[in-house]
């Protein structure tokens, strides 16, 4: 599973966004986690709409920065129901 954060530069909370990054990576190993940073040239996945967006192989999930908890629930949650 990928899990995408959609971010820019300079949006409100994407300091926020980066922390939530890390804190996936080590929680859930097997979880490819990436920081997709918008900006001139980049395209905007599909689904985008804001940032920070949280997509789960390519299907948003949080629209802003959800609570740690709440996030690490939800993609535990998926994870699981993947095995």
């Amino acid at each position: 599973m990928v899990l995408e954060i959609v971010v820019t530069p300079d949006c409100f909370g994407c300091e926020e966004a980066s922390r939530l990054a890390a804190l996936l990576r080590r929680e859930f190993p097997a979880l490819e986690v990436e920081l997709h940073i918008l900006g001139p040239g980049v395209s905007v996945p599909p689904g985008v709409v804001a940032t920070p967006t949280y997509l789960l192989d390519g299907q948003p999930i949080f629209l802003g920065n959800p609570r740690q908890a709440a996030l690490v629930t939800e993609v535990g949650r998926r994870l699981h129901a993947r095995r």
